[in-house]
């Protein structure tokens, strides 16, 4: 052992002296392993002795151990002074002194709910929600954000109250799956809404202001109920640069009372300017309001007309839907008396509770196999006769058995009533099938109405001779209100049923023939002229883009701007090559009429051939006919505005229902619909450590 300490005597007077000659910073940069002894002091009060990761030796003169197994949880300090023990998991500072003892600090590990995620940190593999209901398994793992954002999203895409954040058995549910959860108050949730709304709102607008074609608008105005607020709907309608139709709840802005044209054109007026739209505007589509007459009349005055489609002249589109139910509706009073038996029977079987389970035990004893419920018609509402008359037809045995057992039902129907009711059903089937198709929201619809319109004509002819008197006075008031609106819609829309291949002009000059009149409007020649029109305009406006675009190239020469005016120029006066290219896409044969074709793909691939009439095909197949977009939005504001949510400002009102339909509607963004067990299972890989912690049970 002597000879051991003779020979390392040297080596530690050596080290010895080079560690008198460092300084403290440099002593810190010394690595010292730590083999699970007691953590090291942190001294707040002293930063001047820290060393430089706020790490300390133990005081000198201290002999005892730390030996307790508590000490690597933990990281001893001093705070004013004072030793403290501070939680390596949930940063809570405990006593630290030795006659404090560890008894604290071990109840206090054992309890830690962050030491138990720390130590089960791994995800676990379990079903996510998508939309539509779809899951598949995903690692979740617990993040408090992400479960408060998920929280927005279901308040919002099932419009549950906000308050419901509120309500102490949801605190208590949430607690339970997860006491890590704070949920957020109301106020806080309306924030969240609010800055998710500004988000989405940007993106929408950027992905309008890219868009290439043109935005055709439809609107409506609502009237809350509980809050007695106007509210208008503001829908953008155009198709993408991948050739699809998109639609967009753009506003859904309050109006204050009176409703006057000059108020609600000032308000759709700025709607339009602070998307961006008044410069690719193409149609705006309208209920036949009176006031809306008036209303398009100012809106046309703020724009500037020459960004519209043949200066504005085509602006105002007529909802075909309101036109259709004008049409019926005209036509249903004069058969007021022949289905008022039948109006009067329906009501009285579904007036009570009562009357409506005894009229279902009648046709169960009748062996009937009818799902249908019987409804009663409204003005208001399309095709509502025409459901009513074809829920209760199939019930015609059960009306004539109740009243055999019921003395209070006078208005049994005869057998010429219900035979009259057959016929008329097979006249307003018709209306029905029409409406149906030309509301669709997901395909084009423009292309389609001429055809089914002219389908709905011919009909009408044939019922003018008819040999009922009733028929024919039903089919001469519905010629009349057909004949006033047809002239104001007709011609832009046969135009987009040119634009369809499997048409063209063929279909417009088939029609004409088929009506057979000289002076009918459904002549070819017209119609080819407003097409040959439309060319020549897209085409100027396309020249003039063209020139502009090319001047603005830097470091391009006097002589290059001046030959790129002279070509603008050249195209202008050669009008020519519009025609041909309209006369290659007419001289074509008609595409085959098979159920699955895609119009937009067709225009998206084969119209690269003809670049000016695919300009106008994708500004007119985004057109719609009618205003079933805005007006679907009032059905998710009636339920938004319930008598629970009547006190929801304006603002606030406008960012949940756009911010809903925008996640409804985003596939590119890949924002999922979730629901509520989508949270309940976000929290849930937990619930079984903590509940046990849960002061709530």
């Amino acid at each position: 052992m002597n000879v051991i300490v003779k020979l390392f005597s040297p080596f530690f007077v050596l080290c010895s002296y080079f560690l008198n000659q460092m300084t403290p910073e440099q002593l810190s940069n010394i690595p010292v392993e730590n083999n699970n002894g007691p953590p090291p002091l942190l001294s707040l009060a002293n930063p001047e002795n820290q060393h430089a990761n706020n790490v300390v030796d133990p005081p000198l003169g201290s002999t005892r151990p730390l030996k307790s197994d508590v000490w690597p949880h933990f990281t001893r300090m001093f705070i004013h002074g004072i030793l403290k023990a501070k939680c390596n998991y949930c940063k809570k500072v405990l006593a630290g002194k030795s006659t404090n003892g560890t008894s604290h600090l071990r109840t206090h590990r054992n309890r830690c709910v962050h030491k138990q995620i720390h130590d089960g940190s791994q995800r676990i593999l379990g079903p996510n929600y998508k939309a539509k209901g779809n899951s598949e398994l995903s690692a979740n793992q617990f993040s408090n954000e992400v479960c408060k954002n998920e929280l927005c999203i279901m308040i919002l895409m099932h419009e549950y109250p906000l308050s419901m954040v509120d309500h102490l058995y949801f605190k208590r549910f949430c607690c339970t799956l997860n006491p890590l959860f704070k949920v957020p108050t109301r106020n806080t949730i309306k924030k969240d809404i609010i800055t998710r709304y500004g988000d989405e709102r940007s993106k929408i607008q950027r992905v309008i202001d890219e868009n290439k074609g043109r935005i055709a608008v439809t609107t409506d105005m609502w009237t809350a109920t509980n809050q007695k607020r106007g509210y208008m709907a503001v829908t953008a309608h155009y198709i993408d640069n991948n050739w699809e139709l998109r639609s967009h709840l753009i506003r859904f802005l309050y109006v204050p009372a009176p409703h006057t044209s000059e108020r609600l054109a000032g308000r759709l007026s700025q709607c339009l300017l602070d998307w961006n739209i008044d410069s690719t505007l193409s149609t705006i589509t309208l209920d036949n309001c009176t006031t809306n007459d008036s209303m398009i009349n100012l809106v046309r005055q703020r724009l500037l007309l020459s960004n519209l489609i043949k200066d504005g002249a085509l602006l105002h589109m007529r909802c075909s839907a309101h036109i259709l139910n004008l049409i019926v509706r005209d036509g249903l009073d004069v058969l007021k008396d022949g289905i008022e038996k039948i109006r009067e029977s329906v009501v009285f079987w579904t007036c009570t509770p009562r009357r409506v389970e005894y009229f279902h035990e009648t046709a169960q004893q009748l062996k009937l196999n009818v799902s249908t419920k019987l409804v009663l018609d409204c003005p208001t509402r399309w095709n509502s006769t025409y459901n009513m008359l074809s829920a209760a037809i199939p019930y015609k045995d059960v009306f004539a058995r109740l009243k055999q057992r019921e003395s209070q039902y006078n208005s049994l129907p005869t057998d010429n009533h219900w035979d009259f009711a057959v016929i008329v059903c097979k006249k307003l089937v018709v209306f029905k099938e029409i409406t149906e198709v030309l509301s669709g929201s997901k395909y084009p619809t423009a292309n389609q109405f001429f055809p089914e319109v002219c389908k709905l004509r011919l009909s009408m002819m044939e019922w003018l001779d008819d040999s009922d008197s009733m028929i024919v006075s039903m089919a001469e008031k519905m010629w009349n209100k057909f004949a006033k609106y047809w002239d104001d819609i007709h011609l832009l829309l046969a135009v987009a049923t040119v634009l369809d291949p499997r048409f063209k002009l063929a279909l417009v000059e088939f029609y004409a023939a088929k009506f057979g009149s000289p002076n009918t409007d459904l002549v070819g020649e017209r119609v080819k002229s407003v097409v040959s029109e439309l060319v020549l305009e897209y085409q100027r406006k396309s020249a003039n883009n063209i020139g502009s675009s090319t001047n603005l190239v830097p470091n391009s020469s006097a002589m290059d701007m001046d030959f790129d005016l002279f070509v603008s120029q050249r195209k202008k006066s050669r009008p020519s090559l519009v025609t041909t290219e309209l006369e290659h896409y007419l001289a074509e044969e008609l595409h085959p009429r098979t159920p699955d074709f895609d119009l937009l793909g067709w225009w998206k691939i084969g119209g690269v051939k003809y670049p000016i009439l695919q300009c106008i095909a994708r500004d007119l197949l985004a057109v719609p006919v009618t205003s079933v977009a805005s007006e679907s939005a009032f059905s998710s504001g009636g339920r938004l505005l319930d008598p629970h949510r009547s006190r929801l400002q304006p603002s606030t009102v406008e960012a949940m229902m756009c911010c809903r339909s925008w996640l409804q509607n985003d596939k590119h963004a890949g924002i999922v619909i979730v629901y509520v067990i989508m949270f309940v299972h976000d929290c849930f890989s937990f619930c079984f450590d903590f509940c046990t912690f849960c002061s709530c049970r």
